[in-house]
């Protein structure tokens, strides 16, 4: 079984401001994009999108630009705006 902290993409040698990135920072930006891309899918601005997760719009910045990691609820949260936008008569 492989770590978290193993090394998915290694630091380019040639960069020496470059950083090499591990399983799980290659997880969160995954996570991070995911995010940002249900938002502007769903054609929503930061600070609609955060009211309906329930949060400020400065965190949802700091997870979509990968600074922290997003909690479980709200990308289950996120999940089902989705999907409420996409089947809105389902949910009655």
């Amino acid at each position: 079984m492989q770590s978290d902290d193993e090394i998915a993409i290694p630091a380019d040698f040639n960069d020496p401001e470059d950083r090499p990135v591990s399983k799980a920072g290659l997880r969160m930006a995954h996570r991070g994009r995911k995010l940002r891309m249900t938002r502007t899918g769903l054609g929503l601005t930061q600070e609609v999108f955060a009211g309906l997760l329930g949060v400020s719009p400065v965190e949802l910045l700091v997870w979509e630009q990968v600074r922290q990691e997003i909690p479980e609820d709200i990308m289950s949260k996120a999940q089902a705006i989705k999907s409420d936008f996409i089947f809105p008569n389902e949910s009655q």
